[in-house]
Formats: structure tokens, C-alpha cells, sequence
């Protein structure tokens, strides 16, 4: 009984949560806010230097985690899916090809309705930063932030049911003025 209760029942579990896990992995990439940037090329053989991916079993225990001392953030975090951050700093990156990849992943997120919400061209620096959402414009299921430029490359993707009043909060909470501002709905 005591290896049942040593050995088969943790491990038990932890197969219990990776499947879990792998589900939701499958069903995220069918939600309305995700963006797959595995196929942007120019990039290939690069590492990122930085990467940043949390799940939502990680995000729920960082909701815990900050829930008593931060509820505003807590509220916010807690309707997080996914959030990944890749960035590659590599004079090596072939910029054009990214940039490239980059306007097809663009003309991609506009044809299946996502807002585009900053686009710049200046010089060879590239930004396109897009919001997906909900038909009611209740809700933002995603965004994705795209920047170009000699020497860097980000990629942002953040995944799910994101009111605009959670991200007004967020903005008070951290002092950014544009976030407090923001008027997804259009008014």
C-alpha cells in the first residue's frame, strides 16, 4: 500500500496532467486569438535570445501566486491562455525575408478579421501590433505584436478572453497611459 501511495499515485497524476497539458496545447490553436509564427522564415537556425511561453496551467498558479496582492493583475492574468514572447538579437537573421514572412503572417490576420491596430514603416524597422475580437467587441481573444528591424526580431502572441476593462486595469496598475486609453470598441 505505501508504494501506492509513494510511487503509482504521484505518478498517476503527473501523466493525468500531461495529458492535460497536451490538450490544451491542441485546443489552443484552434482558439480565435492564437497565431502560429513557426512558419516565419528568415529565421531559420536562429535561437531566440529571449523566450518567454506560459501556458495556462503556469499562468493559473501565477494567478494564485499574486491573487493577495494584486487582484486588478490576478483578474487579468486569470483569462490568460497562452502568452509567448520570442525575441532573436542576431545580426545573422536574413531581415529581408523576415519582413517578408512577417506581411504574409499580416495579410493572413486581416483576412480572418483581426484589427490591426499600429502598423509602422519607417526606415527598415517594421511594427505591426493586432487585436482579434469578439464579433460584440466585448472581448479581445488575441494579440499579436510583430516587430522587423537590422539585428532584432519580436514576436509576441497573447491568448484569451481579454475584456477591455481588464486591460484599462492593467494599464492603471502599471502607469501606461495608452493601455488606459484604449478604446477597442471604437467610441
Amino acid at each position: 500500500m505505501k508504494l501506492l501511495r509513494t510511487v503509482i499515485a504521484p505518478l498517476a497524476l503527473l501523466v493525468l496532467s500531461q495529458l492535460t497539458f497536451a490538450a490544451d496545447d491542441t485546443n489552443i490553436q484552434d482558439h480565435p486569438g492564437f497565431v502560429d509564427f513557426t512558419n516565419l522564415s528568415g529565421l531559420s537556425g536562429a535561437e531566440p535570445n529571449v523566450e518567454v511561453s506560459l501556458k495556462t496551467p503556469l499562468l493559473n498558479l501565477i494567478t494564485n501566486l499574486i491573487s493577495a496582492e494584486d487582484e486588478e493583475a490576478a483578474q487579468f492574468i486569470s483569462k490568460l491562455m497562452r502568452v509567448t514572447v520570442s525575441v532573436y538579437e542576431s545580426d545573422n537573421i536574413d531581415i529581408d525575408e523576415v519582413i517578408d514572412s512577417m506581411a504574409s503572417i499580416a495579410d493572413e490576420l486581416d483576412a480572418e478579421g483581426w484589427d490591426r491596430m499600429v502598423r509602422i514603416r519607417e526606415d527598415s524597422e517594421h511594427v505591426d501590433v493586432y487585436f482579434r475580437l469578439s464579433e460584440s467587441a466585448e472581448f479581445i481573444y488575441g494579440i499579436t505584436i510583430m516587430v522587423a528591424e537590422p539585428g532584432e526580431t519580436v514576436l509576441v502572441n497573447i491568448v484569451g478572453d481579454i475584456s477591455a476593462n481588464d486591460i484599462t486595469a492593467l494599464g492603471r496598475r502599471f502607469n501606461i497611459d495608452e493601455l488606459v486609453d484604449l478604446d477597442i470598441n471604437g467610441n
